[in-house]
């Protein structure tokens, strides 16, 4: 093993160690954000609010073990983890993997910066001096990287916050905070719109004009609206029960009348203007009286 494969593979440990740290601090937010929120009952207040209320009864998972309000503070608690997480780890610097190993490795100080710069010469001095530092490097163990009391710590705190996780979700322990009470507090907060301003459902979907004279407010089972057609009032009042849209309030109940078959004039005998007679000689008498009892009958 040369110089260069020793300081990489510290390296690559400490930088192990250091995703372990975030991982750990990750878990401990998420875990003691969504323990605070369940004991709050934030789910229950996120459905006092329009966005979330048709969710209210879903349930997910296996056997429906899952609640929905379960999920949405889940979701809360990990995007602000993250966010936290994030912050605390922001200002973190790079890993100076060479004055780190002298630190944890007093026998190695100055050796090992002293032969990582001279890897490149060689002579009796430089030579010896890296057999010594190899010699060392050696029978260093990776772990002491480790920082075993931040370690220590992280651990102690996850396995609280997930002892607390797991008593509140089992037992469903909840505070006796009221979310109508927080529900109340959010909708005061000066950057949350007013509920008498919020749009509602009959704002979108308007069932009847404002009242400028067209009828919008007149009651269809009552008092009848009347319009006038060239210069005619029409009545256009919905009798009760009908459900056959507007009719005319004088014929809404009124039976279509019986159909009567009618003639432009009287039936009887009438010649016509394109009649001619040519009947065979003889018996001009005997036709004509034919068909004079013909038309009668």
């Amino acid at each position: 093993m040369d110089i260069d494969a020793f300081i990489k593979k510290q390296e690559s440990a400490a930088n192990k160690y250091r995703r372990i740290y975030k991982i750990l601090d990750f878990s401990i937010i998420a875990l003691i954000l969504f323990t605070l929120l369940k004991i709050l009952k934030i789910d229950q207040l996120l459905f006092k609010f329009r966005t979330f209320e048709l969710y209210a009864d879903s349930t997910y998972g296996p056997a429906d073990a899952i609640s929905a309000g379960s999920l949405f503070i889940a979701s809360i608690s990990i995007f602000i983890a993250i966010l936290l997480t994030f912050a605390i780890h922001f200002r973190d610097r790079k890993i100076q993997i060479v004055p780190l190993i002298e630190e944890k490795f007093p026998s190695l100080n100055e050796r090992l910066r002293t032969a990582n710069d001279n890897r490149n010469i060689h002579n009796i001095i430089v030579d010896e001096l890296m057999g010594n530092v190899l010699e060392i490097a050696s029978k260093v163990n990776s772990s002491e990287l480790l920082e075993k009391k931040r370690f220590k710590a992280s651990m102690a705190l996850l396995v609280a916050s997930l002892a607390i996780f797991s008593f509140v979700v089992v037992t469903d322990y909840q505070s006796g905070v009221d979310p109508d009470d927080l529900a109340g507090l959010i909708e005061d907060l000066p950057f949350v719109p007013d509920k008498e301003n919020a749009t509602s459902p009959d704002e979108i979907f308007p069932l009847e004009d404002d009242g400028d004279g067209n009828g919008g407010d007149e009651d269809l089972m009552g008092e009848p609206a009347v319009i006038v057609v060239e210069g005619e009032e029409v009545d256009l009042s919905l009798p009760p029960g009908a459900g056959t849209g507007f009719t005319a309030g004088e014929e809404g109940e009124e039976l279509p009348p019986e159909f009567v078959s009618s003639s432009a004039y009287e039936v009887g005998l009438m010649s016509s203007p394109a009649y001619y007679e040519q009947l065979p000689e003889g018996y001009e008498s005997i036709i004509k009286e034919y068909f004079e009892e013909m038309a009668k009958n």
